[in-house]
């Protein structure tokens, strides 16, 4: 009996195609906005964890001041770097310099380089397009496009706030990569790089940095490695400071890009609902038109469930069909979308929509549940029709 009613149900809905056409994009354009919406925030949330992760990695510690990136601090570098399972230590501080090139001069951020920064250059995936790196005092290595602005290249001398600095080497980061993280929130092509005690000299004073990444020795207990560095950051006298670890960085990121998609589906999702009142119309409409033949079904044997499950089947079809063409739909839009927005903002290759199984079914299940709720009442309606009041209507 089920399979008969549901070839009924088919049939029914390919009668009226127009009809139902309609009532299937309803549910189409709620369901594809929807899964464009989970999909791009769900692989912008990964594109960003696997920065997160190239950049710090679990066993990795940040020491930034408490009022935010922009401020400073001072802390003992040296104290730090002692303590057992302190595999590598990466105190960033940057200032803001006067510079002279070949062909212009202006103020560039000035970056003081550690040893330690290379690791975190690697993992960053910058390379160099010409040169070689800072091995000795006075030297500096440019971003590509301070020297392509500044008109140098390895050889060239820039003056740095008085001082001569001979360019040894041009870095590049990789395409669709800012490389944010190491330099204070300064692109690396765009910054300046000299040996940490170069930058000192320069600047003389109070040691403030911007913040400092700890990175542990493989299989040590982050738990304890923090506690040891946070007592000794009290005993040496750093405040405003505040230590993180990957662990809360990711937590922080992945709750914040948690409400933001929960958001905007909801507010997608009510595109969807709006689908189902259409739906539920349809259906209204259909119990009307059908009316004298619901009395000739009951007439002939057919029972309540059976006009129930008849037209339930209805509107569950229409809404799973428009489920499935919104998912492709969704599909094309989130493509569509981060491609646009990479071509105008300059990022393309950064991130990719994500397409998960969970997102297939649960888009399926959702639309399928919207159209068949939306067919319980005018299903109701004309199961309780009494047989002769039907057979009676014109």
């Amino acid at each position: 009996m089920i399979p008969d009613l549901f070839l009924l149900a088919v049939r029914n809905v390919l009668r009226r195609r127009l009809r139902s056409w309609l009532t299937v994009i309803g549910i189409l354009i709620g369901t594809a906005a929807v899964v464009a919406l989970i999909s791009v925030g769900q692989g912008l949330e990964r594109s960003v964890m696997v920065q997160v992760r190239r950049v710090a990695g679990y066993n990795t510690l940040l020491i930034s001041p408490r009022g935010g990136l922009g401020g400073r601090f001072q802390v003992d570098i040296e104290a730090v770097r002692q303590l057992p399972g302190v595999m590598q230590i990466m105190p960033v501080r940057t200032e803001m310099a006067y510079v002279e090139g070949p062909v212009r001069r202006g103020i560039m951020p000035l970056v003081g380089y550690t040893a330690a920064m290379e690791t975190f250059l690697v993992d960053l995936d910058v390379g160099r397009v010409a040169g070689r790196d800072l091995e000795a005092r006075k030297e500096a290595v440019l971003g590509s496009r301070t020297a392509r602005a500044f008109g140098a290249e390895p050889g060239s001398t820039v003056m740095i706030e008085d001082s001569s600095f001979e360019v040894v080497g041009v870095l590049a980061a990789a395409e669709g990569h800012t490389g944010l993280a190491g330099m204070a929130g300064i692109p690396i092509s765009d910054g300046i790089f000299i040996l940490y005690e170069d930058l000192r000299e320069l600047f003389p004073g109070p040691n403030l940095v911007q913040y400092v990444m700890i990175r542990l020795v493989p299989g040590s207990d982050v738990v304890m490695v923090r506690e040891d560095v946070r007592r000794t950051l009290v005993e040496t006298g750093t405040t405003g400071a505040q230590m993180t670890s990957f662990a809360d960085i990711t937590e922080g990121i992945s709750s914040i890009l948690a409400g933001v998609q929960a958001f905007l589906a909801g507010i997608a999702g009510i595109s969807l609902l709006v689908g189902g009142v259409g739906v539920m119309n349809t259906m209204y409409t259909a119990v009307l038109e059908r009316t004298r033949e619901v009395g000739v079904a009951k007439a002939v044997g057919a029972k309540r469930r059976h006009i129930m499950w008849m037209f339930l089947f209805e509107s569950g079809l229409m809404g799973v069909v428009g489920g499935g063409l919104g998912l492709l739909a969704g599909f094309g839009l989130a493509w569509g979308a981060v491609g646009l927005a990479g071509r105008a903002f300059d990022f393309q290759g950064v991130f990719a929509p994500v397409f998960t199984v969970e997102l297939v079914l649960g888009a399926l299940l959702f639309s399928f549940v919207v159209g068949a709720a939306s067919g319980v009442l005018p299903a109701l309606r004309a199961s309780r029709l009494p047989p002769a009041d039907a057979l009676r209507h014109e």
